[in-house]
């Protein structure tokens, strides 16, 4: 008897190390004066699959998260002024013809392509495109551009006429530019992403042309004049950008002149504003 009370002890206790081997999990129920014991019978077993209807959140292809995080494809829109070699806003009696009307002095760019080249994941990269700006410097002086190729270049002289108080006077140019940034994102999740980049824009001005508007007692005229008004052909603007998810603030910097060496004022364009809406 001692023998067999032996053996039914082993064979219990090596039952109840092999139950809790496979397994680890019980749960007890308590009724009254009993209870009830329920027990993992699947430890091990994978996770269920989600049932018909029941879809997995889509993982968004590489190239998808690589253009999220491209900030520069898309509409901008700016403020235009115009900066002395000394950084000044306010100009000199020679220079007097070039104040800037602000509120008439918009720049517009159109940021149609962009192509991103990571160097570390998408928080760093190094992004170019093309674009085309629209810059109009509103003069606040009733005032005509006058071009002397051969002798002081570009000027302005004063319009002297009541019936010629002009309304709106601007120089406009369209230049095709191609960017060379260097991109910094905080996240590679574009919901709670910062932004930032740094770099240079290259530019080719295509057209100029001036604008004016008048109204008197006989009517409302229009003056277009399309010249090349000895603008810079070529462009280089020091550009920064910051922002927040698909928001952007920018600022370019003209390093090259408006006009032509020894060919007008030495004054640089800047803009500065805000992109309304990426691509």
């Amino acid at each position: 008897m001692k023998r067999f009370g032996f053996i039914c002890l082993f064979i219990t206790t090596c039952s109840l190390f092999s139950l809790a081997q496979v397994v680890p999990d019980t749960t007890h129920i308590n009724i009254g004066d009993k209870t009830i014991i329920v027990i993992d019978a699947s430890p091990t077993a994978n996770p269920a699959t989600p049932g018909p209807g029941v879809s997995e959140p889509p993982v968004k292809p590489d190239n998808e998260i690589k253009s999220e995080l491209t900030h520069f494809a898309g509409i901008d829109l700016g403020f235009s002024q115009l900066v002395d070699e000394n950084g000044s806003l306010t100009r000199d009696s020679a220079t007097s013809w070039l104040s800037i009307n602000n509120s008439k002095s918009l720049s517009w760019r159109f940021n149609l392509l962009e192509k991103k080249f990571r160097i570390y994941h998408d928080y760093v990269g190094i992004y170019t495109g093309f674009a085309i700006a629209y810059n109009s410097y509103g003069f606040a002086r009733n005032s005509d551009v006058v071009v002397d190729k051969d002798g002081a270049g570009v000027s302005a002289v004063e319009v002297i006429d009541d019936n010629r108080n002009y309304n709106k006077n601007k120089l406009r140019t369209t230049i095709l530019q191609v960017p060379l940034m260097l991109e910094f994102n905080s996240r590679n999740d574009i919901k709670k992403n910062f932004h930032f980049a740094l770099g240079a824009i290259g530019g080719w001005v295509t057209s100029t042309i001036t604008k004016q508007k008048w109204e008197n007692e006989t009517g409302k005229y229009t003056a277009r004049r399309k010249e090349d008004f000895l603008v810079s052909p070529y462009t280089i603007d020091f550009s920064a950008r910051i922002g927040y998810k698909k928001s952007a603030l920018f600022f370019t910097y003209g390093l090259t002149p408006l006009f032509e060496k020894n060919q007008g004022q030495s004054v640089y364009p800047i803009t500065f504003g805000i992109q309304l809406t990426q691509f």
